[in-house]
């Protein structure tokens, strides 16, 4: 009787042994799903090692060389550590350089955005011709630097160049656009202001389509004026299209080379001496591809600081 009011145990079993799981065995999974996922690595292989080598060695290589005082016919070179970033950061001339290279990114991003958000707001109601005018205004973005360095360089010229011939008429005294220290970097700005209004023009326009016109409508209805309907109504919501052209903005001025280097080679006196053409000048010119590499560096944070901020900000606006 107590036999059977004992409960009874279940008999016990062992766990199976499970398979040691290596990264190999994670990455490609097992039997069928392992062969199938093989060969999928197998076809993305060749291009996935062409796209690491000239997307990161790059930068592993100019870090290395950073290091180092490398010169480009020296083969033989020494590790130096941060000397040569210690050096640029304590020099009054790099440091004036990379002023100059963010008032130009500064200057010409800010200018850019206001003109081309006027250029949105004024095509914005055009029905008729709407088309061509916004392929004038996109012109600029796909023309060759070189040719409209050649036309930026005659409009420039001291004497018979079409902004003094203009100023003439009105008895205004000649300006040494491109030969003055003081106007040859808002010279560089106005021209890069113009090639780049074109293109952040048509974004704006893009956004200001996707904005429902009822909004600003109701807002005239109550009372509102059609500039506080483009104040509060729709600049508001044209916020990530202008976080997204500022920031790209910012990042391409800072990598500028063409039109400095074709329109004043960084003069006159360093007055438009920027990162990218000072880079080129140290590793072609003066031969130290340490330091050169070194300053290419600080322009990789720099761009690549930008780019988180840009993430980060695109990032905030679509969970708003």
């Amino acid at each position: 009787m107590t036999s059977q009011n004992q409960a009874i145990s279940p008999p016990e079993t062992t766990a199976p042994i499970q398979p040691r799981r290596t990264i190999w065995t994670r990455l490609l999974g097992s039997g069928v799903r392992r062969s199938e996922r093989a060969l999928i690595f197998l076809a993305l292989g060749p291009g996935l090692l062409f796209y690491l080598s000239f997307r990161y060695y790059p930068i592993i290589q100019t870090l290395i060389l950073s290091l180092t005082d490398a010169q480009l016919l020296k083969p033989d070179f020494s590790f130096v550590g941060l000397e040569n970033f210690r050096l640029l950061l304590t020099d009054p001339a790099f440091l004036k350089i990379l002023w100059n290279t963010t008032y130009y990114a500064l200057a010409t991003t800010i200018a850019t955005v206001i003109l081309a958000l006027i250029l949105a707001f004024i095509m914005e109601p055009i029905l008729y011709g709407g088309s061509l005018l916004r392929l004038i205004y996109f012109l600029p973005t796909v023309t060759s630097a070189i040719a409209i360095a050649t036309i930026w360089l005659w409009l420039y010229q001291p004497r018979f160049g079409f902004f003094n011939q203009t100023l003439s008429l009105f008895g205004i005294k000649p300006v040494p656009w491109l030969n003055s220290v003081e106007w040859a970097m808002p010279s560089l700005i106005i021209m890069a202001v113009w090639g780049g209004v074109g293109f952040s023009a048509l974004i704006f326009f893009a956004g200001l389509k996707g904005i429902p016109r009822e909004f600003s409508e109701a807002a005239i209805i109550d009372g509102a004026s059609p500039l506080q309907a483009i104040w509060f109504i729709k600049l508001p919501l044209l916020s990530r299209p202008i976080t997204f052209v500022m920031v790209t903005g910012i990042i391409g001025s800072f990598q500028v080379f063409q039109q400095v280097f074709l329109m004043t080679k960084g003069g006159p006196l360093d007055a438009t001496q920027v990162l990218a053409l000072h880079i080129y000048q140290y590793a072609f010119h003066r031969l130290q591809i340490g330091q050169a590499a070194a300053m290419s560096f600080i322009l990789f944070l720099v761009v690549g600081l930008l780019t988180i901020l840009q993430v980060q900000l695109q990032k905030r606006d679509w969970e708003l």
